[in-house]
């Protein structure tokens, strides 16, 4: 014969248990994951208005100052046939960015803001609707490198789509640049 005690001690046990086992398996239970909403690192802003996308858009600041080059990428996505859309207008900073010859964007199609020096439009592959631009912010000097500025794109159709635009370095080809040694930190003999 068992005595009264030990019997509930072990419903107790069992209780505890079972609800331990509950407990552990609803931790997560209605959590929002860290990683849900997080956007792709890319450099620059992004953003999109109706079937209008645009992505990385970013200004590239020359070493001798002068102009800055935009680059970037939009696209006119959607199914079915639409009315092609047209860049009217695209403004970084409070600044008017000054757009090279754009033909209308129809579904399907994209732009490309080329913000490398001296850029010259790549080659038509086929069955890719892909046009290679050019953008330049006339007067950079106020932009710094490091930080986001407010961007907006207007387009034809009365979309807009508000951003930040990455202000960065002049863009550096792989094994071209070696840090100064004055500016180098000590090694620790690793």
């Amino acid at each position: 014969m068992t005595s009264l005690n030990t019997g509930l001690r072990r419903t107790a046990l069992v209780v505890l248990a079972a609800g331990t086992a509950l407990g552990m398996t609803a931790c997560s239970a209605g959590q929002i994951s860290q990683t849900a909403n997080q956007v792709a690192a890319v450099d620059g802003g992004r953003g999109q208005a109706g079937d209008l996308t645009l992505n990385d858009l970013q200004v590239v600041i020359s070493e001798d100052g002068g102009q800055a080059r935009v680059g970037g990428m939009i696209s006119y996505t959607g199914y079915g046939l639409g009315d092609e859309v047209s860049v009217d207008s695209l403004e970084i900073d409070g600044n008017q960015v000054q757009l090279g010859a754009l033909a209308p964007l129809q579904r399907g199609c994209s732009i490309e803001f080329d913000a490398t020096e001296d850029a010259e439009a790549g080659p038509e592959i086929e069955g890719l609707c892909l046009e290679h631009a050019t953008a330049t912010v006339p007067n950079a000097d106020d932009l710094n490198i490091g930080v986001s500025v407010p961007a907006t794109v207007s387009f034809s159709n009365g979309d807009q789509i508000e951003t930040d635009a990455a202000v960065v370095a002049e863009l550096v080809e792989v094994g071209e640049f070696t840090r100064p040694a004055e500016t180098a930190a000590a090694t620790e003999g690793h």
